[in-house]
């Protein structure tokens, strides 16, 4: 049966290169794609929304300043205020939520690391075209933050090699890059920094061929289980630690 199954699969796969099916129904692909990540990010919703201490799903009008409420409970609930951290931000844009986190963390050993081409967007995505959200590199009077201009495939495998990053320190990342290329791209490269009690923070999570896709293709290759810990704007915004 197996050397059947197997037979009929080879042939079918034959075939569909043969014809050129994506001819036909090419166009099928991307509402494919976004009804299948719609269901994985369901049941991802309903499996880790019991662990969460802040979640106000469900919300009817998306409020974008909830994010800071979301800080603002992570900063209290896990004590983040004189801890030492590294904090790294993957699409900085104007900086506001960089500046909240500079300002918020006391500690004089932490460090804040943003990461943007500051020329906006490198593709385009949903509405945005390329370009789009390009911002100066905000101006920040503290010694402890550090700026990297340029697309992650360029700066951020340099900044690794240099050790700045020290792996008894708390890491908080933040993925605000909005692209599933770029949010990929910055998961998989801090793949091997990452340990237990590391905490990840999205800013468009519930986009489900993006920000949510690159996580659970991240998540699933590299085997990391992660703990749900805030949600706002009905899992637009997000917070998880590495478990």
């Amino acid at each position: 049966m197996k050397k059947l199954i197997n037979r009929l699969n080879a042939f079918f796969k034959g075939v569909s290169i043969l014809f050129h099916p994506y001819i036909y129904l090419g166009w099928l692909r991307r509402p494919l794609q976004l009804f299948l990540n719609m269901l994985s990010m369901s049941k991802w919703a309903a499996e880790n929304r019991i662990s969460a201490s802040l979640n106000d799903f469900y919300s009817p009008l998306r409020d974008y300043q909830k994010r800071y409420q979301l800080y603002e409970h992570l900063l209290n609930s896990e004590q983040l205020r004189e801890c030492a951290l590294d904090y790294l931000e993957f699409g900085v844009s104007g900086g506001y939520s960089f500046k909240w986190w500079v300002a918020a963390n006391v500690n004089s050993d932490s460090r804040f690391y943003g990461f943007d081409t500051f020329e906006g967007l490198p593709e385009g995505w949903g509405t945005y075209n390329r370009g789009d959200m390009a911002a100066p590199i905000p101006g920040i009077d503290d010694t402890r933050a550090l700026f990297y201009k340029g697309l992650f495939q360029d700066t951020l495998p340099a900044f690794l090699k240099t050790d700045s990053i020290n792996n008894r320190k708390l890491k908080i990342i933040h993925l605000d890059a909005d692209l599933f290329s770029s949010t990929l791209f910055a998961l998989t490269s801090l793949a091997p920094w990452l340990k237990k009690g590391d905490i990840l923070l999205f800013d468009e999570f519930n986009v489900p061929n993006h920000e949510f896709a690159a996580f659970k293709i991240f998540s699933d290759s590299y085997y990391v289980k992660t703990k749900l810990l805030a949600a706002v704007n009905n899992y637009y915004q997000v917070a998880m630690q590495i478990v």
